[in-house]
This record gives structure tokens, sequence and C-alpha cells, in this order.
């Protein structure tokens, strides 16, 4: 059982944990205990059936501002919905018609990556949905462009405002070109030139998939079987922060208990109902014969169950084996005038993701295997694990920065393509009462384009001191109170 305090801070009816707030007006740093008290929240599901994994998930977090940035989607969701301070207002190109986009929910450099289709091509797009929802487009937009000013941070390299700036621009480009007729909503396809860094990206994907390196990480070939492997693919990371210290997963496989084996085995078999082809995968094809339970996976839903299924494939060989990836998803975090989801019409978060990422997508870089799946009330998307599917990773790209094979200019040539991304996203998928949600956007930006550049720039500007701050105090609890952040549950 959970002790309940009543929160403040606009928070109402949610639970607290004990000692934390006695009140937001109560101390010198009413900000810190509302982001302290908003992670225990946003993350509770966790701290009780998982602590070992949130525990691990705030370490990740401590790591840099970037990793902070990429597990506080909620925190920045509050604050656009909340307001006041720090441009955390309303945008003047707000409209009742851009109000109910549909939204990536959380775009950032590293949700972005390469795709192999039903039609074999190599596309670029939009990779991790679990957020996806519908909302104001210039949510997206703002997420998107302070991602890549925390990027610049990061890596040092570029100006941070200057592609948060290459974002913004790329996005009214793309709206304005579509409008126009000049562009269609379709993918970055292999061939074409989109920058150094996408151009990487994309040639590893090519290589790596064709080379099936995801069974070569994660299992293992014994006589004439293959088996899932257990064990570190890659080291753990050292965390320590005043007297705790934490080693943090990278990429981890352990083996699974008998009630997860017994809940996998039922989410196999109802998951190819849901593939936009349901006989694309034989009955044999779907045979299990391995899984495992995978650790150190993403940010924001690092502490998520996320299991890998080893499935027979089309033939008995060992050379067309599938990798499936199962990973449990959650609501997406409320926005501004929205219900929380999931509403209709979608009957449970998997399917939520699944259809968002459907529409949001380009058709062509469905992966045929995606679908979804429950097991109570537990909902789960599931996916083709294979190394065709590539994101942007920003520790390779300090690598190429150091060996000089990347520039600072590359950083902002991706800038200017996420945010055509996203147009091309926003655009191809319908709001939430199905009309296109291009006319809705191109009209709002239709007076004066260049001013919602400057808008968003400035949002940027404005909250980029608030989000370093938040990393500041965020740091000085996990000293204070440990690597729960002073949660804790009693029976």
């Amino acid at each position: 059982m959970i002790r309940a305090l009543p929160l403040v801070c606009s928070l109402v009816g949610s639970l607290a944990y004990a000692g934390l707030l006695t009140g937001c007006d109560a101390g010198p740093d009413a900000r810190a205990q509302w982001l302290q008290t908003t992670l225990v929240l946003d993350n509770q599901v966790f701290l009780d059936t998982d602590p070992a994994q949130a525990e691990a998930k705030f370490a990740r977090m401590s790591l840099s501002l970037y990793a902070f940035f990429r597990g506080t989607m909620p925190q920045f969701a509050r604050d656009l919905a909340e307001g006041g301070g720090a441009g955390r207002g309303a945008s003047r190109y707000a409209t009742a018609e851009t109000a109910d986009v549909a939204l990536v929910g959380d775009p950032h450099p590293e949700n972005i990556g390469s795709f192999r289709g039903a039609d074999g091509a190599l596309v670029i797009d939009f990779n991790d949905f679990d957020a996806a929802t519908y909302g104001p487009f210039h949510f997206d937009v703002r997420r998107l462009a302070l991602g890549f000013y925390v990027a610049a941070v990061e890596l040092d390299a570029g100006e941070p405002l200057k592609l948060a700036e290459a974002v913004v621009a790329g996005y009214v480009d793309e709206v304005g070109a579509m409008t126009q007729g000049r562009s269609a909503a379709t993918a970055m396809a292999a061939g074409d030139d989109h920058g150094e860094i996408l151009n990487y990206t994309l040639r590893k994907a090519a290589e790596d998939g064709a080379a099936r390196e995801e069974l070569d990480d994660y299992t293992r070939v014994l006589g004439a079987q293959r088996e899932m492997f257990f064990g570190e693919v890659e080291p753990p990371v050292a965390w320590e922060i005043g007297e705790h210290a934490l080693p943090v997963a990278r990429d981890e496989v352990m083996a699974m208990s008998a009630a997860e084996m017994h809940d996998v085995a039922q989410l196999v078999a109802q998951w190819p109902t849901t593939l936009v082809d349901a006989g694309v995968m034989a009955p044999h094809a779907i045979a299990v014969k391995g899984a495992s339970r995978r650790l150190g996976a993403g940010i924001a839903s690092f502490a998520a169950p996320r299991f890998y299924v080893l499935l027979e494939g089309p033939t008995a060989t060992l050379a067309d084996d599938v990798l499936l990836e199962i990973k449990r998803v959650y609501d997406p975090p409320p926005l501004p005038g929205l219900s929380r989801l999931p509403s209709r019409p979608f009957a449970d978060n998997g399917a939520r993701v699944v259809a968002m990422q459907r529409a949001l997508q380009t058709t062509a870089a469905d992966d045929p295997l995606l679908g979804s799946a429950n097991v109570g009330a537990a909902s789960y998307r599931v996916r083709d694990r294979s190394k065709f599917q590539r994101g942007v990773d920003l520790a390779k790209i300090a690598e190429k920065l150091d060996e000089g094979d990347f520039a600072a200019e590359d950083l902002e040539v991706l800038a200017g393509q996420a945010g055509h991304l996203l147009a091309r996203s926003h655009a191809r998928a319908k709001r939430q009462g199905g009309e296109p949600g291009l006319a809705a956007i191109a009209a709002a930006l239709a007076s004066e384009p260049e001013g919602f550049v400057t808008e968003t720039v400035g949002f940027v500007r404005d909250y980029a001191p608030v989000l370093r701050a938040d990393y500041e105090r965020f740091l000085a609890a996990i000293a204070a109170d440990g690597p729960s952040l002073g949660y804790s549950s009693r029976p």
C-alpha cells in the first residue's frame, strides 16, 4: 500500500509519497518539489513493480542533460499545458483546428532512424510512437527544436539556437512546399542525399541489416539449434552521485520467469490478428524458439518490460529466424484541453501506438510485423527487431565528430531534415476528427510563417535554462534522497 498525501502545484487526485512535500509554497524552491513529485508520480508503476529498474532509469537520466531531457517529456507537457513563465504559454499560431493534430508525441534527434518496408526499401522516418496522441501541432515542433538545442549542447558542436531554428525553418518550408504541390508527404529514401548523418545511418542499416546482426547480438547457434543469448551485449555505464552508485545497463538480456514466458506465449498468439496482413506469418512461422527480457533500451521507456522473442520464421533453416520485440506501453502524457488517452477510437495503448505509427509514418516504412497484444490490463506493441532499424545515435555522432567524419554543419543539416520529417508526419496523418492535418497547419501558418520560426526559437531560448536548472535540481534530489527520489512503499 502506498501512503497518500494531497499534491499541490496544480496536480490533483494523484498519490504522493510520505515526507516529500508539505506544499509548494513551503520551501525556497517550489519547482524542485514539483519536479521530484511529478517524476515519482510518472514512474510510480515502475517504482512499485520493479524498483531496481525504476532506479536505473533515474540513474540513466542523470548521465547528461540530454538523457534528462529524454526522460522528462511528461514534465515538458505539463509545462506547456499549465503555462506560466519562461515562454511556456500558448502559441499565437494555435487554432481550434490545429489542437487535435496527430502528434509523434516525443520527437527528438534519436527518434529518427531507418526502416525497411514491406517492399524492401530503406527509408528514414520517426521510430518511436509510445507517446503519440492528438494535440496542438506546435507541441511537437517545440519538443523537436528543444531536442536539437540540447543535442548541440551535449555534443559541444554547432550553435544550439541555430539548430533549433533549422528544425522550425525546415518544418515551415515543408508545410509550404506540400501546400503548393512542390513536395509530397513521402519518406526520405535510400539513394537520395540527406546529409552526412542520415546518409551514414542508411548505409550502416543496409550493411548490418543484411548481415542479420540482431541475431548475432541476441542469439547463439549451438549445433543445429539457435538459442537465446543471456548476458551483457554492452557493458554497463558506471553512475555515481554523492554516496549513491549504480551500474546502468546499456544492453543486457536475461532469462525470463515462468510467468513472463506464459504471458509472452499469449502475446505471440494474439499478435498476428492485429497485423495489416494477418497472413504474412504462416502458423508454423510463429513457433516460439526462445525468449529473453531486454534491459537497457531507451530512456523514457527504460523501465518498461521489453521482451525479445525468437520465432521459427518461414522455414526450418536458421537463416530466416525472426526476432520480435514486445514492449509494454502506457498512457501518453495528457496535453492541453485533451482527455487522457487511450480513449476512442483506441481500444488500448498498444492499439493506439500501432494506429498512430501507421498514420504518422509513410506507408512504405510500415513494418509488416507491426502489431499489438494484451495480457489482462497490460498492453504491448510488437514489431520486428532488425538492424535495418537503426536510429540516429548521439554517441556515434560524437565519435564521428571527434574523428573528423562529421562536422557541426552536418548537425544543422540533420536538424533541418528533422523539421521536414515532422511536417510530413503531421501532413500525412488525419486529425482526430478525420480532417487532413496539413490544411489546418497551413492555414495557421499562412499569415506569417516566419513568425512561427521566431516564436518557437524564442520558446527554446527561454525554456532551455529551465531545463538546465531542472537537471541540477534532479541531481540534487538524487544526492539527497537516493536513486528512488525518496519514494518508498509498504505492504
